[in-house]
């Protein structure tokens, strides 16, 4: 994350053995939901309700989950969009989540497009006000579905307005057995490639726009070690909501980011 200039710390998240998550398992009978979205949700929601009561009301807030690659360049590429933009949207996914864009909002200097977001089924890179924290734990305050499926109806029903950045300025990895989910660390995923070409197959049919690969990944320039030895030093500390400004504009600064999962991945720290 240094050579990304965020200053980044983690909020660990829960499992399916999580007494957080656990206490809520009646949740499993009233949806489409099961345990692995259920703890996703729950540590999305932790997350949501430490922004809520942040100091920063008008600020926004990066969230990563720990699977992901960015683009080197994206706290410039962000800094590029003008001030309107930021002032009308809930939601800013960083990554498209295979949804067709929508409406092009804008397209800034570094051929990034905003685009309002159809079906935008992920959680894996976005950003986020407290408002809209807020505004979250109360909606989703009893999940029926995923996390990310809610969001999508949220979306379609015009009660939140999310945009998505195409191409992505960040890609979620493979769960396999070396990059296994920290929600349920004991399933290993051996047909994960097999489902992730079935996904891409119906993503193309649908018109998606298909970026398997990023143009300056700085997962490439990662380096393991410090990332080990960051997650080791912070992944049981408790961080207070600390501003980081990253752009000079006052109505769209960009504050610390959150790393959602139990972080043991290169992502962490450049």
């Amino acid at each position: 994350m240094q050579t990304l200039h965020f200053d980044a710390f983690i909020v660990p998240a829960y499992t399916i053995h999580s007494s957080e998550v656990v206490s809520r398992k009646h949740l499993l009978h009233n949806g489409r939901i099961t345990l692995v979205e259920l703890a996703s949700w729950a540590s999305h929601m932790q997350v949501w309700s430490e922004i809520t009561f942040s100091k920063s009301n008008d600020s926004w807030y990066l969230v990563f989950e720990d699977d992901i690659d960015l683009e080197t360049l994206t706290t410039e590429i962000l800094q590029s969009f003008p001030d309107d933009l930021w002032r009308k949207p809930d939601l800013v996914y960083l990554g498209s989540c295979g949804n067709i864009p929508g409406s092009k909002i804008y397209e800034g200097a570094y051929g990034y497009r905003i685009h309002q977001a159809l079906n935008p089924s992920c959680l894996h890179a976005y950003a986020i006000q407290p408002q809209t924290a807020a505004k979250l734990l109360n909606l989703l305050s009893s999940p029926r579905r995923a996390a990310d499926d809610e969001i999508v109806l949220l979306s379609n029903s015009q009660k939140l307005l999310v945009y998505s950045i195409h191409p992505p300025l960040a890609l979620q990895r493979l769960t396999t057995p070396s990059n296994p989910s920290d929600l349920h660390p004991e399933k290993v995923y051996r047909l994960s490639r097999f489902k992730a070409k079935i996904d891409s197959m119906i993503r193309w049919w649908r018109g998606v726009e298909l970026v398997d690969k990023l143009k300056d990944s700085a997962l490439a320039k990662a380096n393991i070690d410090k990332a080990v030895e960051w997650r080791e030093k912070n992944e049981h500390v408790h961080h207070t909501l600390s501003p980081l400004r990253i752009t000079n504009r006052s109505n769209s600064e960009f504050y610390t980011d959150y790393l959602m999962h139990s972080i043991a991945k290169a992502v962490i720290d450049q």
